[in-house]
């Protein structure tokens, strides 16, 4: 009995350890970590309006890769929603899907933007691909 709790605390403690103090660090610190990561993705979504229609290639490439990157985050979130429930990777799909549909969206009027036409299409492109990462997004307040 006596090894079984000691690995079941083994087990449910929090694997986040602050490695300087060998502390474990609050929620609060994980959630300011989150936090940060998050200003960075803001951060990078702003320096992407900055591109300029002569970088469109840049732009496209920019966005691929975003993708792919969102790709790969509802790869985890898909197999941690089916460990809940169906319904819930069901819902998951539908909604990654349809969000995954209108990044393409974007993407090809990119391809089709003109001069003219460029400020607006980089912009719901952003748009698109921030849409995309909240829909991936642990927190609920940020859907």
């Amino acid at each position: 009995m006596a090894g079984t709790v000691v690995m079941s605390l083994a087990v449910a403690v929090p694997a986040y350890a602050d490695s300087h103090s060998g502390t474990m660090q609050t929620d609060d610190a994980i959630k300011s970590d989150a936090k940060k990561a998050g200003n960075a993705a803001e951060r990078e979504y702003e320096e992407a309006k900055e591109y300029g229609f002569e970088q469109k290639d840049d732009f496209s490439a920019w966005v691929e890769e975003k993708t792919a990157a969102l790709g790969r985050k509802y790869d985890e979130v898909s197999a941690a929603a089916a460990e809940q429930s169906d319904e819930t990777a069901d819902d998951l799909a539908e909604a990654w899907a349809a969000t995954k549909a209108s990044v393409s969206e974007s993407l090809d009027d990119v391809q089709d933007s003109s001069a003219e036409t460029w400020e607006n299409v980089k912009a719901g492109t952003v748009k698109a691909l921030q849409d995309a990462e909240r829909a991936l997004s642990d927190d609920p307040a940020a859907q």
